[in-house]
């Protein structure tokens, strides 16, 4: 249930955000969510709507953009897009160590695609 943490982490700030700006009703929250945090987008947005349930925040959209993971390489210093080895079968591709798409030494960091983080969030003011 890593989705469903995140949902309820989600829901918690709009709230609080919500408390704090006299706001009626959230209509939308926008999310970024690196691609190494390993949340499903389908999955998130069906907790999201759960953890939601009886808060200012239940009806509002989950919108999730996936950022891209990114890597540098300690062998050749690139750093960039992490890539999928196609010699690795997709079920365990994203837990395998990211060689460099540059060079394909696995001497790589990841530097990037980690983040989960609220870029904006959506709502209805009470204007009196």
């Amino acid at each position: 249930m890593h989705e469903f943490s995140a949902a309820l982490s989600i829901v918690e700030t709009a709230v609080e955000t919500a408390k704090q700006n006299n706001v009626v009703r959230v209509t939308a929250v926008n999310v970024d969510v690196g691609e190494f945090t390993f949340l499903i987008p389908e999955q998130l947005i069906f907790n999201f709507e759960i953890a939601s349930k009886n808060t200012v925040v239940e009806g509002a959209e989950l919108r999730v953009t996936k950022t891209k993971g990114k890597l540098k390489c300690s062998d050749c210093n690139y750093e960039g897009d992490s890539e999928v080895d196609p010699d690795v079968p997709s079920q365990i591709a994203a837990f395998s160590p990211m060689k460099c798409p540059n060079c394909g030494s696995s001497a790589t960091a990841i530097v990037g695609g980690k983040e989960f983080i609220i870029t904006n969030i959506l709502a209805e003011v009470n204007s009196s």
